[in-house]
């Protein structure tokens, strides 16, 4: 005998499904940009209305831009930037500053700390070939920690806005790069290579108490500390592919964000906290996506 299930339950169910449909399609990724250049290092400014990122704007030039979300067309961060390489842009969260990596030769780059009203510029250069990596600043605006290899292998080093009192903080095997703050500008979170492959750890900011967050046999690298510093994303080659990931900041609890078989890098946290930016490959094209994490 067949049982017919009331015209009520069948449109409470198929409400249900509709209403089940929609949150999840509320997690699809958003495309922000179109062009399909190749992409890196997103940061949000302006309490999350704008995206500063670098693309290749010729094969041996990157430019970085400035997109106002509300917009479809972005515009040149720098209207004085020449033939100058600029990427991994960071700005400090009272706004003054903005710190970025400048290519000035062959395989050699230094560290720019531009104060944006007066345009005034400082320099951090380190003797020897090679260049400066992956700058942070401060949550209290204070100080800029980044990567260089100045003796032995690439460790962590700050320095002052104005460019003084560089010093190197870590001291360890391995290449040590991508750093970020916790809010309350006690510890770093990095990335580090010493056992054959980039894990992902956390030290006080003078170095000591380090912690192992990660343990994979492939790749955990750029991770970003959530604006309320209870979780990291990151991404990861773990599961066979570059892929966007996030955990808890004791290491716990990671979850997969991105499920593309192209490549999604260059994770950034919105302010509020909720939702990532990220570089997506698509169809070999790359283009920014923001995504809301679970």
């Amino acid at each position: 005998m067949t049982l017919l299930m009331p015209r009520s339950i069948l449109l409470g169910n198929l409400l249900l499904a509709i209403t089940l449909t929609t949150s999840l399609s509320a997690t699809e990724p958003v495309r922000l940009t179109h062009d399909g250049s190749l992409k890196r290092d997103p940061r949000f400014v302006n309490e999350g209305k704008e995206l500063v990122y670098c693309y290749d704007e010729a094969p041996d030039l990157i430019r970085m831009m400035r997109l106002h979300l509300d917009k479809p067309n972005p515009k040149p961060m720098f209207d004085n930037s020449g033939d100058k390489h600029q990427l991994e842009p960071f700005f400090s969260p009272d706004g003054r500053y903005i710190v970025f990596t400048e290519c000035t030769g062959n395989l050699s780059a230094r560290l720019v700390i531009r104060e944006q009203e007066s345009k005034k510029d400082a320099y951090i250069t380190h003797s020897g070939r090679g260049g400066t990596r992956s700058p942070c600043f401060s949550p209290s605006s204070d100080l800029v920690v980044y990567a260089f290899a100045e003796t032995g292998p690439q460790h962590l080093w700050s320095v002052k806005p104005d460019g003084t009192d560089k010093k190197q903080i870590n001291e360890t095997q391995g290449i040590s790069n991508w750093p970020t703050f916790t809010p309350d500008g006690k510890r770093l979170v990095y990335s580090n290579s010493r056992e054959n492959n980039y894990e992902i750890y956390s030290m006080n900011l003078d170095g000591t108490a380090e912690e192992r967050l990660t343990t994979n046999n492939l790749m955990d690298i750029r991770p970003m500390v959530s604006p309320d510093g209870s979780k990291i994303a990151f991404t990861s080659t773990r599961d066979g592919n570059y892929d966007i990931y996030v955990m808890d900041i004791d290491g716990s609890k990671i979850k997969r964000i991105t499920e593309s078989e192209e490549r999604d890098d260059y994770p950034t946290w919105h302010p509020d906290g909720e939702r990532l930016v990220y570089v997506g490959e698509r169809a070999g094209k790359f283009d920014l996506y923001m995504v809301q994490v679970p």
